[in-house]
């Protein structure tokens, strides 16, 4: 997967370099960001760990002194400083790198600075990968021979299903069918964990939030996930009774969340298109909702957008429900292009979450951080509070950050939790649920 690469280029990069575009050509997927003003410039040196690389003009970093403010990041910034200058400057490379530039590179020679970026730029990377590495062991023996490799949590989160198709000698999703999975639902095995979603902005409209997620215990107690056993309960036409069980477990939760201390809790809680079809399902849902004691605004329902197409009744019984207590429904996978979907549905979604798929496409380069801010503005016109999913590293933070994001969830802050990560919390086993 290739990251884009972030470059500030101060003061600003004169449009007939078009580095951007050119080095994206090349097969480089950069995202440049001009700083010509004192405030703009403080404001990106100030986040050093955003940067892959920095282009500075030679006037802007002696005039404005801007030795010291990178003197002040140099332990933090491991993208390199290259020095712009004109061709009738006496400067020299071993001047700049005597200033802490790695390199100065006349304006009017671009090939050259184009190969000086993608030098530099892997140079940077480089940086990088060392400081992690030294920052992630803490100690290492000296008689130890060999590459060390360190296990992060998205190991844990990208490998979880190879791992028991491993130890169970199959792949679970090929040993799975309708009958072993109600067997697997009768004897109890039904359960939720909960994954935290981080607030951006720590002001009034914080809240503790947290998604509910489903899981499925096998005979010897290991983790499916859903998508090994739910496209089968969709088959089967059981998904009604199942996110019955889910919305009942997880109002209980959110009540002694409240009562317990957290009354400021919030769940997310998904429902499926399946569900929205059945007018009786979507009834008894929105009143177990009604009746619990919840704060208001505490549950919001997660839907996908294609339901507006599916089950257009269904979502309007479901909206007129969650209202009555402040509540609120989320879209869980829009498009960056999907703004007229927004305006169209003003009043009635007030939470959108970005998929996966466009978290990825952010990384490599085939959505744009154009498109991210126009979507969160839009989103933002319309009285609408952005999550982003499946943050995983912090590649994806400057992106998010400046886009506006409200919120951010993925197992790079936590993975998902059964205990809710409040001690009070009990664990709530299905039982016979299934006809």
């Amino acid at each position: 997967m290739t990251k884009v690469k972030k470059i500030l280029c101060i003061h600003p990069e004169p449009e007939e370099l078009r580095i951007s575009a050119l080095l994206n050509r090349r097969g480089l997927a950069v995202d440049l960001v001009d700083a010509s003003t004192p405030d703009a410039i403080k404001a990106g040196i100030a986040q050093p760990q955003w940067w892959d690389l920095v282009l500075c003009d030679e006037g802007a970093y002696f005039n404005l002194d801007l030795s010291a403010e990178f003197d002040a990041v140099k332990d933090r910034l491991d993208a390199s400083l290259v020095l712009l200058k004109s061709s009738t400057s006496q400067l020299t490379p071993a001047d700049g790198l005597a200033r802490g530039a790695a390199d100065v590179v006349c304006r009017d020679s671009l090939d050259h600075l184009l190969l000086v970026c993608e030098r530099e730029i892997g140079n940077g990377n480089d940086r990088k990968q060392l400081r992690q590495l030294r920052h992630s062991v803490l100690a290492l023996d000296s008689d130890v021979k060999g590459p060390v490799v360190l296990a992060t949590i998205n190991d844990l989160s990208k490998n979880a299903l190879a791992r028991y198709a491993r130890e169970s000698g199959a792949d679970p999703s090929e040993m799975l069918d309708p009958a072993r999975v109600r067997s697997l639902i009768d004897a109890g095995g039904l359960t939720l964990e909960y994954q935290p979603i981080v607030s951006f902005k720590a002001d009034e409209t914080h809240r503790n939030m947290f998604e509910t997620l489903v899981r499925l215990k096998d005979e010897r107690g290991g983790m499916l996930f859903p998508d090994a056993f739910l496209p089968l309960v969709a088959e089967a036409g059981w998904m009604g009774k199942i996110d019955l069980w889910i919305f009942r477990q997880a109002l209980a939760v959110l009540e002694q969340m409240q009562s317990g201390g957290a009354p400021d809790a919030t769940l997310f809680v998904n429902m499926a298109n399946q569900t929205l079809l059945s007018e009786s399902t979507v009834k008894a849902i929105g009143a177990f909702v009604t009746a619990a004691h919840l704060a208001p605004g505490s549950i919001v329902v997660e839907v996908r957008k294609s339901a507006f197409d599916e089950a257009p009744d269904g979502i309007k019984r479901l909206v007129a429900m969650l209202q009555l207590k402040q509540h609120g429904l989320l879209v869980e996978d829009p498009k960056l292009d999907d703004r007229a979907f927004l305006e169209a549905n003003r009043g009635v979604i007030t939470h959108v979450k970005l998929s996966r798929d466009t978290m990825q496409g952010l990384v490599e380069g085939r959505a744009s951080q154009a498109a991210l801010n126009g979507f969160v503005r839009c989103a933002h016109n319309e009285g609408l509070r952005v999550i982003a999913l499946a943050v995983d590293s912090t590649d994806l933070m400057p992106m998010l950050h400046s886009a506006g994001v409200d919120a951010i969830q993925g197992n790079f802050m936590s993975m998902p939790n059964q205990e809710l990560m409040y001690p009070s919390v009990t664990l709530f086993e299905s039982g016979t649920l299934l006809p």
